[in-house]
């Protein structure tokens, strides 16, 4: 009777240890992202945006410039009240040049995240189903991970239910 309660005694306490155990997996999601079909794109759609931000940022450049030239080389036969006007002129399109470059950081930024959210959603969708398919409790990104001493890489799991090789 003594070694029937300590055997059920052991049965229970390995069902509730078993009832308790957690599963960890990690992924590099960066490693996924980039191989992702279609991610290509993104990267074109980024350089053209830029490069068409870049041609608007030089114009104003040019034309402050151009108009700076102008103003140095007839300062001398100008009115004061033309000087100041110009003076002026100059000191406002040099402040749009300014705010030009900060809101053109911030639509960089913006258009990056806009071109790719619908990646991040599908390989969020992938997590979140291979984490219910495999009974993983925490799923870790290795990007951000300063230690690791176990889990299971699943990676290789992401990337079949993405399609991806």
């Amino acid at each position: 009777m003594k070694k029937f309660l300590i055997l059920s005694a052991a049965i229970i306490a390995c069902s509730f240890s078993s009832l308790y155990a957690q599963k960890y997996g990690h992924i590099n999601s960066g490693e996924i992202l980039k191989a992702m079909p279609g991610i290509d794109s993104v990267q074109i759609k980024m350089a053209d945006f830029q490069k068409e931000l870049e041609n608007i940022y030089q114009g104003m450049v040019n034309e402050f410039q151009t108009k700076k030239d102008k103003f140095d080389k007839d300062a001398g036969t100008m009115t004061s009240t033309v000087r100041q006007l110009r003076e002026k002129e100059l000191t406002d399109l040099q402040s749009r040049i300014m705010e030009f470059q900060s809101s053109a950081q911030e639509d960089i930024e913006e258009k990056q995240f806009e071109l790719l959210k619908p990646f991040q959603d599908k390989l969020q969708k992938a997590i979140n189903d291979v984490a219910k398919e495999g009974q993983y409790n925490y799923i870790f990104d290795t990007q951000i991970l300063l230690y690791s001493d176990g889990g299971e890489d699943i990676t290789t799991l992401i990337r079949k239910k993405l399609g991806m090789k």
